[in-house]
């Protein structure tokens, strides 16, 4: 089982992505989503995290005016990232020194950012499920190619890079 959102939040971002999650785990679990959501904590990688006995795993995210959020049976990473701005020398020297040894060529070639935003997410999403620290030094995607789900979204306008990153799609 896996289900996740995105929408358009005008106010708190963290709050907003929050009140979604309890949205999708009240689809999930009916009345025990609430106890259940009382009990979420973070986890050393802060990583929103509920009780074993929920059998759920949840992942938020949120960026410019949207969040999103995820909940699924087994490990699950969601990421979205608004597409700003071109690439810039900055992010260019990001995959160079960090992922210096992966294929980040599209990434560097594609000007417009896009592919750069594409990368990240799905870098960081598969970071959320799989939990390799820090997400640089050893690549999560790794072998999980087919376990990650990449979109781009238009809201209000403006374009975003999500990611989800589940074993059970």
């Amino acid at each position: 089982m896996l289900e996740y959102e995105v929408r358009a939040c005008a106010g708190d971002r963290s709050q907003g992505a929050r009140e979604l999650l309890l949205e999708l785990m009240k689809r999930a679990l009916g009345e025990r989503a609430e106890e259940l959501f009382a009990r979420l904590y973070k986890n050393e990688n802060g990583k929103p995290m509920l009780p074993d006995e929920s059998g759920l795993f949840v992942s938020i995210s949120h960026s410019g005016e949207c969040v999103a959020a995820v909940v699924a049976d087994s490990p699950v990473g969601i990421d979205i990232e608004e597409m700003r701005e071109p690439l810039t020398a900055k992010k260019t020297e990001i995959l160079e020194r960090f992922f210096a040894d992966e294929d980040t060529e599209k990434a560097k070639a594609d000007k417009s950012g896009r592919e750069f935003y594409i990368f990240w997410t799905r870098r960081e999403a598969a970071f959320k499920a799989y939990a390799t620290r820090p997400f640089y030094t050893e690549d999560p995607t790794k072998d999980r190619e087919e376990s990650i789900i990449s979109r781009t979204l238009t809201i209000n306008g403006k374009a975003y890079a999500l990611a989800v990153a589940c074993e059970n799609k």
